[in-house]
């Protein structure tokens, strides 16, 4: 049976085949294209046609680091996203708690202290306690590795003067010895997971996970890679995503990952193209804003700070070669440059013993590196996938962090760029804006979101290598190059309509780009309320 062939013609279509390739027309079947060419052919093969009135059309994009469930249970929490100072939350914290049962817990997300313009410490107890002592309260920072807490929430808890954590290091102490609400990771996701879920019932994750796919779509994303963290209770569940698509509700394709091996002898690539089982995912370090990434030297603002690495390199390269050898596919998060050596070292030695020719291994965030491992990463079938947005959010304070001389080496994508290496886009939503144009926008501008300053603008890349990250070089990461990031005949028909040709206007306008409809095999699942 042949199914209706509907021709999308009179378009502005860029295939990210080629660099500067476009066509005017493309013809979908069955959730395929089946024709990229003219009007003219185009309209001969269908039975229905659509003008595109000369709109630009990219193919759909594919965020490649996301933790989306947590994004999604976050749309039950207050977005504290917004605030620009200590005092704004305050005021924020005291509109929001006035419709909450007191005694009820307050739980917000998205807060970056880094930007606010009268104190720059992650709040305290004592902040908290002045517009909520009744109810217990827990933040997160937008990284999603630290978050404060007010002084009923740390009584709940049993956390007070003589805690001692189960991981050190994540709860902050006064220097009289109070907790001064601080917490981090390990000690956050013991509190989390002891919470009330108002997701607690298997159809609420559903319907919470399905709105946030349905967002992601508004957005121009046909694919995402949601990761799992169960460290810092950033949860991930296939069984979510494979019902959602059951039941015919998912308007995502996925590529799920998790930090700790399958029990079952399956591998990489399990599932079919709306579900797949992703790669091994592994946690080297923290982060540079909390001073926990691990450095080959110390901080410039704090010399007594390195940070750590989670693991030995023993225990990494060990944990690399077990899953290589279980034909999974490898992915690590590495911030400082000591993680990066150690897990460059990793890979060298796992490839080294079983040099499997489709072996594609994944470093994720790479946000501080070295010349000599820049050069090292030339000669592995790596994958580098980056954070775009990391540039306007971490710009104010990063090179406080790494000094001058590192700073050319924080977030260098053009240096990695002209050495040929792979390169993918993810934002770690709900760390950040998952907009993939602001994304674009950062890597060729290297600008805050203002588009006043600029850090180490000679790292920006070229517009089509940008997005090529979102299409091509996102597909090629989970192994599906041949049937989806771009616009050819036989691959999934995902696009999207855009309201402005990104290739055609000033690159600080590409932020501002707004999508009008998605389109996910064929299948209509985003349409901008004006369009």
């Amino acid at each position: 049976m042949l199914f209706p062939a509907t021709a999308y013609i009179n378009g502005k279509i860029y295939t990210m085949e080629n660099e500067g390739e476009t066509c005017s027309a493309f013809v979908v079947r069955d959730g395929k294209f089946i024709y990229c060419g003219s009007d003219e052919e185009a309209m001969k093969l269908a039975d229905e046609v659509i003008d595109l009135k000369g709109s630009p059309v990219l193919p759909g994009f594919i965020d490649t680091h996301q933790h989306l469930y947590a994004y999604a249970r976050n749309l039950t929490k207050m977005d504290l996203s917004g605030a620009t100072s200590l005092a704004e939350m305050k005021d924020m914290l005291r509109e929001f708690v006035k419709d909450i049962p007191e005694g009820d817990w307050v739980l917000g997300v998205g807060f970056d202290n880094e930007r606010f313009t009268d104190n720059k410490e992650i709040p305290t107890r004592w902040d908290l306690d002045e517009v909520c002592p009744d109810h217990p309260m827990l933040l997160s920072r937008y990284c999603l590795h630290f978050f404060t807490m007010n002084s009923m929430a740390l009584e709940m808890n049993g956390i007070g003067k003589g805690f001692e954590p189960k991981v050190p290091g994540t709860v902050r102490f006064d220097k009289d010895g109070l907790p001064t609400g601080v917490v981090a990771d390990a000690t956050a996701a013991d509190i989390l997971a002891k919470l009330p879920d108002p997701l607690d019932s298997f159809d609420a994750k559903l319907d919470i996970l399905e709105k946030a796919c349905r967002l992601l779509n508004s957005h121009g994303l046909t694919g995402v890679h949601p990761i799992r963290a169960m460290h810092c209770d950033l949860m991930e569940y296939m069984d979510l995503y494979q019902t959602l698509n059951r039941q015919g509700r998912l308007s995502i394709r996925t590529y799920v990952s998790f930090d700790e091996l399958p029990n079952n002898h399956f591998i990489t690539g399990l599932g079919d193209d709306m579900v797949k089982y992703g790669f091994y995912k592994m946690y080297l370090d923290g982060n540079l804003g909390g001073r926990t990434a691990a450095m080959l030297e110390p901080y410039s603002d704090d010399p007594s700070a390195t940070g750590a690495p989670n693991y030995t390199q023993e225990q990494v390269t060990e944990m690399v070669r077990k899953a290589h050898s279980m034909n999974l596919q490898v992915g690590a998060h590495c911030i400082g440059d000591r993680a990066v050596e150690m897990l460059t070292t990793a890979f060298e030695a796992a490839y080294a013993e079983d040099p499997r020719p489709d072996t594609r291994f994944r470093m994720i965030h790479a946000a501080v590196v070295t010349e000599d491992q820049l050069d090292r990463f030339k000669k592995l079938p790596l994958i580098l996938d980056v954070q775009p947005l990391f540039i306007p959010t971490d710009m104010p304070w990063v090179e406080d962090r790494v000094g001058e001389e590192r700073g050319n080496y924080v977030y260098c994508w053009k240096k990695m760029y002209d050495r040929g290496l792979m390169m993918t886009s993810g934002t770690d939503n709900p760390c950040g804006s998952y907009d993939p144009f602001e994304g674009i926008y950062a890597c060729v501008t290297r600008c805050d979101m203002d588009g006043k300053e600029a850090f180490h603008p000679e790292e920006a890349i070229p517009l089509y290598e940008a997005v090529r990250m979102l299409t091509w070089n996102a597909a090629y990461s989970s192994y599906e190059e041949d049937i989806k990031g771009s616009i050819r005949e036989g691959k999934l028909a995902d696009f999207i309509i855009t309201d402005r040709d990104i290739f055609e206007i000033d690159p600080m306008e590409i932020k501002d780009t707004k999508v009008l409809k998605t389109y996910l095999g064929g299948r209509l699942v985003y349409e901008r309320p004006e369009a």
